[in-house]
């Protein structure tokens, strides 16, 4: 013994003395006898101490409950699963292990068990019989233990092993997760290396031996295993060599915290990982969900509407059924949808349904003015028993005020779903914050821009699914098998595509206008696939140049849709109001009384017409109108007050700019005494003079003219519709409205001539201080003209004033 220790202190450290330092042991015999005479409970439960007898053998069991350490581990699943974690089912496993009936130990009892399962172990105490020694049993307990557990079929997961405690152990329950290394601390004189590794390896294999500190009482010892190291703690910490006590724990885990710590220290690449990971998953668990939920919102098969397929053969069997059941009885009236064409409208659905069924690829633009009847002519008259029909309303993207708002209106115009615009918030956030710490920006947030291509880009994957739904690439059977390809499939079968309707389709916005740019490219792309038949509803020239930029080598069929002459206008009222029924109402729109179209009702009609034109729109308002008891009269002096109310909030309003609102007026003025106005007219107005195009391009965006061009020129002005010619006219001659619009137009002229002569004034006090003037004889006289000129103006303006206050 002198010999090893003086090998390891000449190895391992100069000679000093140890002093005994101050510690105590686990739980003193003073605290014992306090807690009795207290006669408070010291159990080990509580106290974290067992007490035993000298007839008593304690022995430790490990692998009997699931380890902290070990949460996806086979064993753990083992035992939680299929075997009984009870006190008597534990009490009755370790009997059977310590004295099983093969070679049982005769006489031996089992006093306690203490489980410790966050170790997942326990500690039995035995009864040593008369017969045998406290040896004798604890080698008999471990031979046991290891031939009995070795018997199961999974005895590589659940084998057990017995060891006698030589310590003190201390049960203690505080939050110190098992580990491989273990520290042992020594009260007293060092142990050598050599004595530690006797005293440790006959619980498992260790790796190494480690004195952190050439000064240090703690040594580190670290296993190959959880068990070894386990076993280790439970037997012989408290046990006491060469007057030393011995103290184990386990060491604590330098690394617990790594993957928080680099994900704060290195957030330029921890961020983007995370977020890459995360992508990944949404992308193989979320995007099949949304090609589905954009296929339903397409096909509507699952979903119990009027659009599903076996809604409407069932629809279609009980109104044929019921009309039959009506002829029988003699009482069937013939009754045509209250959405009436004319005859050249019919023409046009005709031609858009054979371009629909033709091979070659469908891209239609359908373009009219604003309330031609575009959408009714496509949606309910071209497309409306036709399957696989999606319709995109630009306006609803277009006019969303925020991002998330944007967002939520694409996923439901496409029926997206899932979407989660707050992971863009969150991402936003954690740019600002890397860019604070770091100075750069992650680049993780996605604009609304990339949100809105993913969507369409997962929307053209549904799309061609959809159309790919019945293509087999084999058909037939041995030498008769024929290959086909997607592509030839769909030249077959075009009514198998599906139809992409997109209305209101511009090429500028005020806001998101974007999203013109991405649905063309979009629209594109399915055309050059060929999975679907896309058509754009416009009311302008200028989208044409945008679709010709995202498909230049597409020739695009090209449908307008005009007002309705006179007679086609006056056949559709009057088809429409001598066939129209009280089911084609909803309850609060059932004629008051039936109608009568006698002669003077015919010529009441036509009169009213007149002033209507052929707008769609405007005469299907006239039709419900007059069906619901109003006279035609009646009804087109409600329609031209509604209109003239709507051009008043909307153009003449105090809310509105007061250039484009005196501009307006003064088109209603020129308009209302003439039904056509040639640009050349309008250029020489003081308030067009700057900018003559801009002005009449912004207001017949807005909707209140429309300009016809020859060579890309502009050349005559008309009402935006002919209904509003008959409101400009009513505006004009309203005694009270027409006055204070007056009065508002000729205030903004004086205050657009006032500037313009403090323009030129400033000008000529300029040249004022120039002495010889005669150099700039004739500028001064064009300043002076035009300062006459604009004060004529102003003169002319006030009287006219005052003659309107008078």
């Amino acid at each position: 013994m002198l010999i090893q220790t003086t090998r390891y202190l000449e190895r391992a450290r100069p000679f000093r003395s140890f002093p005994v330092l101050n510690w105590r042991r686990l739980v003193s015999t003073e605290i014992q006898e306090k807690d009795l005479q207290a006669g408070e409970s010291n159990t080990a439960t509580d106290t974290g101490v067992i007490h035993k007898t000298e007839q008593e053998t304690l022995v430790y069991f490990d692998n009997v409950y699931p380890r902290a350490t070990s949460l996806w581990r086979p064993t753990q699943w083992y035992n939680v699963l299929l075997t009984n974690q009870g006190r008597d089912a534990v009490r009755e496993k370790i009997m059977s292990y310590a004295s099983p009936p093969g070679n049982p130990i005769h006489g031996l009892e089992l006093r306690s068990t203490i489980p410790v399962k966050r170790d997942g172990g326990v500690f039995a105490t035995f009864l040593v019989p008369f017969r045998y020694s406290k040896a004798e049993v604890n080698s008999m307990i471990q031979k046991n233990t290891v031939q009995e557990s070795s018997k199961s079929i999974l005895a590589a997961f659940t084998k057990a092993s017995a060891f006698p405690v030589k310590g003190t152990p201390w049960i203690e329950d505080l939050r110190r997760l098992p580990n491989k290394t273990v520290r042992v601390t020594f009260e007293g004189q060092l142990l050598t290396e050599e004595e530690l590794y006797s005293l440790f390896r006959r619980y498992g294999n260790i790796i190494d031996i480690i004195w952190p500190e050439k000064t240090s009482d703690t040594a580190l010892i670290r296993y190959r295993s959880y068990r070894a190291a386990i076993c280790a703690k439970n037997c012989v910490s408290g046990m006491e060599v060469h007057n030393s006590v011995i103290h184990v724990q386990y060491e604590k885990l330098a690394n617990g915290h790594a993957v928080r710590d680099f994900f704060l220290n290195h957030t330029r690449i921890s961020v983007p990982l995370l977020i890459a990971l995360l992508s990944i998953i949404v992308v193989m668990v979320f995007d099949p969900i949304r090609e589905f939920c954009i296929s339903q919102k397409i096909t509507h098969r699952f979903s119990i509407s009027k659009d599903n397929y076996f809604v409407k053969r069932l629809s279609k069997f009980t109104s044929s059924t019921f009309s039959s059941f009506r002829s029988f009885l003699g009482t069937e009236n013939v009754e045509t949808n209250k959405k009436q064409l004319w005859e050249e409208r019919i023409e046009k659905v005709n031609d858009l349904k054979m371009w629909l069924e033709e091979n070659n690829n469908t891209f239609v633009i359908v373009r009219g003015p604003r309330g031609s009847g575009k959408h009714d002519l496509v949606v309910q008259h071209t497309l409306h028993d036709r399957p696989n029909v999606l319709y995109l309303d630009c306006d609803k993207l277009i006019k969303s005020r925020t991002d998330a708002k944007f967002l939520k209106n694409a996923a439901t115009q496409l029926g997206y779903f899932p979407i989660f615009p707050w992971i863009n918030s969150i991402t936003n956030l954690l740019d600002l914050g890397v860019q604070g710490l770091t100075g750069q920006k992650t680049g993780l947030s996605e604009s609304k821009e990339t949100q809105f291509r993913n969507m369409l880009n997962t929307a053209l994957m549904a799309i061609r699914q959809i159309a790919l739904r019945g293509y087999k690439p084999v058909i037939g059977s041995g030498d008769n098998a024929i290959t086909i390809k997607e592509e030839d499939y769909l030249q077959q079968h075009p009514g198998r595509k599906p139809v992409i309707v997109i209305d209101r389709f511009n090429s500028r916005a005020e806001m998101n206008g974007f999203a013109y740019k991405e649905l063309s490219d979009w629209a594109a792309m399915l055309v050059q696939m060929n999975i679907a038949h896309v058509i754009f509803l416009t009311e302008t020239v200028s989208p044409n140049q945008l679709l010709t930029d995202s498909l230049p080598s597409q020739v695009f069929k090209t449908m307008v849709l005009s007002d309705a002459s006179k007679e086609s206008a006056r056949s559709y009222v009057l088809a429409s109001l001598d066939h129209g029924s009280e089911s084609d109402f909803d309850d609060d729109e059932k004629p008051t009384k039936p109608l009568d179209l006698s002669e003077l009702t015919k010529h009441e009609i036509d009169d009213a017409l007149e002033p209507l034109g052929g707008r769609m729109l405007d005469l299907q308002a006239f039709v419900r109108r007059v069906k619901s008891g109003e006279q035609p009269h009646e009804a087109l002096e409600k329609m031209v007050e509604q209109a003239a109310e709507q051009i008043t909030q909307i153009f003449l309003s105090e809310n509105v700019d007061r250039m484009k609102s005196a501009q307006a007026w003064e088109l209603i003025k020129l308009l209302a005494s003439g039904e056509t106005l040639q640009f050349k007219e309008i250029v020489l107005k003081p308030l067009f003079k700057s900018a003559p195009e801009a002005g009449l391009l912004e207001l017949e965006r807005n909707g209140l003219i429309s300009v016809s061009r020859e060579k890309g020129v502009l050349k005559d002005i008309t009402p935006a519709k002919p209904l509003f010619l008959a409101a400009f006219q009513s505006l004009t001659k309203d005694s009270k409205l027409a006055p204070v619009l007056e009065t508002a137009y000729l205030l903004r002229v004086i205050n657009f001539e006032t500037g313009r002569i403090k323009g030129w004034e400033e000008e000529l006090r300029s040249l004022g201080k120039v002495s010889d003037q005669k150099i700039f004889k004739s500028r001064l006289n064009y300043l002076a003209n035009k300062i006459d000129a604009s004060g004529a103006t102003i003169d002319d303006c006030e009287g006219k004033i005052k003659t309107l206050c008078q």
